[in-house]
């Protein structure tokens, strides 16, 4: 066969293939031509010799047994003990890199006579394997939960700025199918942000601040496969997946694992590293940390409150800011009917078209709301294409009409007019808190004023002859009484 051949069928290159011809280990005939013929005899001869490389034989040793100088058994049992006698130092060497990389050793202040003493001293009885890759092993369970904590809610920050910013979302809306895409997205963002966080900084955030690093299984910088690996390993065992309660007993069996320093499932091709210096100083970091997350969380939530038209509003734009925040908050009743369980039920789109007039279905607004006040009218102050304040009135004498406060309303219009002053700051008069302001002052059926981002939102009513009625809910005529009610709300600028 041709050269060609014996490289395609030896897997040696053409190369070692002359080599070992010029050593006299390998004599093929040759052809009439002076072409180099090849035997199945050389070809074996070659695969003989490329297994006793690999075994680390030398090639006078190969050279002896091939001519049947020596028996290959001796030669393999001089040298199964050179390979003991290296794998000692090995060992060794090892065992002296794994606690100068522990104990952090720095090169100016290492002192080298000594360490090179240690190397000299023989190898304790049932000293490490030299197959045995890993570092001392660390356990600080509970530094490893609360580091883990916080890298879960920082994922849930990262879901709930997209759906607040982007999508202006609620995020504080209870419903399964929020739930369900929060906890999907949560484990996304984990398999994804987790492995670069790893590569990159050698820790995640919580691990960070805990002074716990994860290095991969020979202590050096662990790579994109190990990050990868045992970020899956540990969602699945470590965390099972957030499910509800399945979670708590993955984490409980870590747990006891961590107590009985036994290897868990994720740390077969990687280490974690513990720098276990100013404990009291960590902690505080991690409970600051924990606050801002938590703090943070709330405006992310407030942002997507916002209204969508900022700056110089139309009346068309805070119209539709007014019905984004209508429906963000989850307001689906008419503004004129309580909230009270009775009426809570009601569900139907009622809108601010671009003129702000209400538009609704109209057998259905009949049906639950003719026998309340009627819904606001609204009348724009300044330019319709720059407005300067919004306010409706309205009037009642000696009619029988419920009338309610009104407050939903209130604190939607003004929450879509003061969001979209240059003035107004999320973090000194967040959405939530005008909200309730607004609504609360409302419900008790008086006068009140609320001064913000230089925008007046005031309200002032008058009655007489009702009777609060379902908790103060709404004001229902007194029996015998003539009932008067009269109620003037504003939302103006002041500069």
């Amino acid at each position: 066969m041709t050269i060609r051949e014996m490289e395609k069928l030896s897997g040696m290159s053409r190369a070692n293939i002359r080599y070992y011809e010029a050593e006299g280990l390998l004599c093929p005939s040759r052809d009439a031509n002076g072409y180099r013929n090849y035997s199945e005899e050389d070809l074996k001869t070659l695969q003989r010799i490329r297994l006793l490389r690999k075994l680390h034989l030398g090639l006078e040793e190969i050279r002896a047994v091939s001519r049947g100088e020596k028996k290959l058994s001796l030669v393999l049992a001089r040298h199964i003990s050179q390979l003991r006698k290296e794998e000692e130092d090995d060992s060794r060497c090892l065992a002296l890199c794994r606690r100068l990389w522990t104990e952090q050793a720095d090169y100016a202040s290492l002192d080298a006579a000594a360490e090179l003493e240690r190397l000299k001293e023989p190898q304790a009885p049932g000293g490490t394997e030299t197959g045995e890759t890993s570092l001392p092993r660390v356990t600080a369970p509970w530094r490893r939960y609360f580091a883990r904590c916080l890298d879960w809610a920082l994922y849930g920050l990262i879901w709930e700025l997209f759906l607040s910013a982007g999508l202006h979302i609620n995020v504080g809306a209870l419903s399964f199918g929020l739930f369900l895409a929060d906890w999907l997205a949560r484990i996304v963002l984990l398999l994804l942000l987790e492995p670069l966080f790893l590569i990159s900084l050698g820790a995640t955030p919580g691990k960070l601040i805990f002074g716990l690093r994860v290095a991969g299984k020979c202590g050096t910088r662990i790579s994109w496969r190990e990050a990868r690996l045992r970020t899956r390993l540990v969602l699945r065992w470590g965390c099972g997946f957030y499910i509800p309660v399945y979670v708590l007993v993955r984490q409980w069996r870590a747990y006891k694992a961590c107590e009985n320093e036994e290897r868990q499932e994720w740390e077969d091709e990687s280490l974690l590293r513990l720098k276990d210096t100013r404990t009291a100083v960590r902690a505080a970091v991690y409970t600051a940390a924990a606050v801002c997350c938590a703090a943070a969380s709330f405006f992310v939530w407030q942002v997507g409150a916002l209204p969508v038209n900022r700056g110089v509003l139309s009346a068309a734009e805070f119209c539709e800011n007014y019905n984004r925040l209508q429906d963000y908050y989850g307001i689906s009743r008419p503004v004129n009917v309580p909230d009270t369980p009775l009426y809570n039920y009601i569900s139907f789109p009622m809108t601010l078209d671009e003129e702000g007039r209400w538009q609704f279905p109209a057998g259905r607004y009949q049906e639950f709301a003719e026998n309340f006040s009627a819904l606001p009218e609204l009348q724009f102050e300044g330019d319709r294409e720059n407005i300067t304040g919004v306010r409706f009135s309205l009037s009642y004498r000696d009619e029988d009409v419920t009338v309610t406060p009104y407050g939903d309303f209130m604190a939607l219009a003004s929450l879509a007019f003061i969001g979209a002053q240059e003035d107004y700051c999320l973090f000194s008069d967040p959405p939530l808190k005008l909200w309730y302001q607004i609504r609360e002052r409302a419900s008790g059926y008086g006068d009140f004023a609320v001064m913000t981002a230089g925008v007046l939102v005031e309200c002032r009513v008058d009655y007489s002859g009702y009777d609060r009625a379902e908790g103060g809910a709404m004001l229902s005529p007194a029996f015998g009484q003539t009932p008067f009610y009269e109620l003037e709300f504003s939302i103006r600028k002041m500069n």
